[in-house]
């Protein structure tokens, strides 16, 4: 398998920290027993439960999972103290040689593995460890056929009937896989190309392919094929995948199992490369390989530092429980809340409107080198440009909530508004200057070549009759860490970063706007918008599902709405206070529209 900075990666720099495995091996014995597969009551039967087990891990790296598993198994043989020493040594190397499987793609990480596990547990000293096996956990012989012998044997492909038998099912299946998206890796590295031609080609894989989607995906699929009925899976993996649109598939497959747990660590940083926290959002997945069950179990949003002992962390787990319905869950987006029940009940809500059925929800335009086209008054001044041909421009640094800042000194070269650069010469010679620049990049070339643009165009012109009518619109930021809509009261152009609101009914965009800034919203976007780590993410899709109160209900916040924002205008801190109340009670009657009570939730 291909891993994104490699020679990192085996310094141990990107491996799971020692309590998450010790934690999630915790809590696949405590499923282990809750099926009865395994049994603590005396070393015998002990013993001959975990013989009728298998483990396996698919991603190995330097092995923290299998030390995990083989320190959760030494310290239960430790509690049987009638047990002679000599018999639980001989019992764990039969375990480890025959029970314990792991698959690894770096020849020298495997080597790193088996070192450590001889040099931990002394007497694993004479095993060979047959069961760990080097090759990529996702990638089957077919590759041979689909992309000949060269290519294939780069990517290491692995037969898990081969390796492991005819018996080739699991357990136990746990770990941590590598996370990339495969489209962006073919750029930055030629042998994700085959690894992508294969993938979007082998029978194993076509009817699971999406170009977008993340290489996680197909470790998690793989691992859950091979679990035997019964059997538990565990993985710690990045989050996004409960939103992500091209994990659709990913979902679909998983709501044929009964999910046992979703443990979401948003927030916290659980990875380090080089001593830096590294900024991923990570959940661990836990399931069973069985017929759904009525409810799973979810914690999330709590915190803990990576120092704590696993008794810190499921002490955290335990307060934070709450049971989602699976009958709830499709191949969309999964909402993951104690609230879901009144999620779904303000979607049956008729006297709700979405944001998208009553006003265009529309991005900014793509200049593509945004640094050339966009420039302060400045430097306007400084270049002579032609007036006629620039247009007011908004940042996304330049929003804030209710208004956009009073001084925004940007204008923006539009050059669709240009039929022959000779009219425009001070215009020409700025650009002119720029001209390599704007030449430069794969996606502007093709563009180029195909006659879409001119050289001195935008890459995209998205939106733009949108734009050139320069009416009043909503304008926020596309991540932001809480909603923050703008009234734009000049018809402000933006780039992609910006996504904007254009009311069918003008005179509605007042109680939109106070609707949209409201704390509810702000909540019901946290859960059924779109997020990446604490952050929210505002696209399209997202706004246009936003429930609105219908124009009769929300058109009483309109005065609320426009008194607030002359006073906001004014940018005086002594109002700061004045505007809280205004807000305040703008909350107040949102709230009530949406029949949702904060204080009563324990939400304030």
């Amino acid at each position: 398998m291909i891993r994104p900075n490699r020679e990192k990666k085996q310094t141990g720099a990107f491996y799971t920290p020692s309590f998450i495995v010790d934690f999630m091996v915790e809590r696949v014995f405590y499923h282990l027993q809750e099926n009865n597969l395994i049994a603590f009551d005396s070393f015998r039967n002990f013993q001959n439960s975990i013989f009728k087990l298998r483990f396996c891990d698919p991603a190995i790296g330097s092995g923290n999972f299998i030390v995990g598993l083989l320190n959760k198994v030494n310290s239960i043989l430790k509690g049987f103290d009638t047990v002679e020493n000599e018999e639980k040594d001989e019992f764990f190397y039969h375990f480890t040689s025959s029970n314990i499987y792991g698959i690894e793609l770096d020849k020298a990480s495997l080597d790193t593995c088996k070192n450590i596990l001889k040099e931990q547990f002394p007497s694993l000293k004479s095993s060979d460890l047959p069961n760990l096996k080097c090759g990529n956990s996702i990638v089957g012989l077919d590759a041979f056929d689909i992309l000949g012998i060269e290519k294939a044997e780069k990517l290491n492909p692995f037969s898990w009937k081969d390796n492991f038998g005819e018996n080739n099912k699991f357990d136990v299946i746990i770990g941590n896989p590598p996370y990339f998206n495969l489209k962006k890796m073919v750029l930055v590295d030629e042998n994700a190309q085959n690894l992508y031609d294969y993938l979007k080609s082998s029978h194993l894989w076509k009817n699971f392919f999406r170009s977008s989607s993340d290489i996680y995906y197909y470790f998690v699929k793989q691992s859950i094929d091979m679990l035997n009925v019964g059997g538990i899976f565990s993985f710690i993996i990045p989050n996004y995948w409960i939103e992500n649109k091209y994990a659709d598939k990913l979902r679909e497959e998983l709501l044929k199992r009964n999910i046992l747990e979703i443990i979401d660590l948003e927030g916290n940083k659980i990875f380090k490369d080089e001593g830096k926290w590294l900024n991923i959002s990570t959940c661990i997945l836990t399931l069973e390989e069985n017929t759904p069950s009525q409810t799973f179990s979810v914690a999330k949003n709590f915190f803990f530092e990576s120092v704590v002992q696993k008794e810190k962390i499921n002490q955290l787990f335990n307060q934070q429980f709450f049971p989602i319905k699976q009958s709830y869950l499709g191949k969309e987006k999964w909402i993951m809340s104690p609230y879901n029940e009144y999620l779904r009940s303000l979607e049956a809500n008729t006297s709700m409107e979405k944001l998208g059925e009553i006003s265009l929800v529309f991005q900014g335009l793509s200049p593509g080198v945004k640094d050339i086209f966009v420039l302060p008054k400045s430097k306007i001044s400084e270049y002579s440009l032609e007036q006629d041909i620039l247009v007011p421009f908004v940042s996304n640094s330049d929003l804030q909530k209710w208004l956009i800042k009073e001084k925004v000194e940007k204008q923006a070269i539009l050059p669709s508004m240009i039929d022959s650069l000779d009219n425009y010469p001070n215009t020409y010679k700025y650009l002119l200057s720029n001209k390599e620049r704007l030449k430069t990049g794969p996606d502007r070339q093709k563009l180029m070549k195909s006659g879409k643009i001119r050289w001195f165009d935008y890459s995209v012109y998205r939106n733009l009759d949108l734009f050139l009518s320069k009416e009043k619109r909503i304008l926020c930021p596309y991540r932001s860490l809480t909603t923050k809509f703008a009234l734009d009261e000049n018809g402000s152009f933006t780039a992609t970063d910006i996504y904007a609101i254009l009311p069918v009914e003008r005179t509605d965009i007042y109680s939109i706007l106070g609707i949209l800034n409201s704390e509810f919203i702000n909540f019901w976007y946290s859960l059924a918008g779109k997020r990446k780590g604490r952050m929210l993410e505002f696209f399209s899709n997202p706004l246009k599902k936003i429930p609105i109160p219908r124009f009769e209900i929300r058109d009483v916040i309109t005065p609320l709405v426009k008194e607030l924002l002359k006073i906001v205008e004014k940018s005086d801190e002594s109002e700061v206070d004045e505007v809280k109340v205004i807000e305040d009670k703008l909350n107040l009657e949102i709230s009530e529209m949406y029949d949702f009570d904060f204080r009563k939730l324990g939400l304030k």
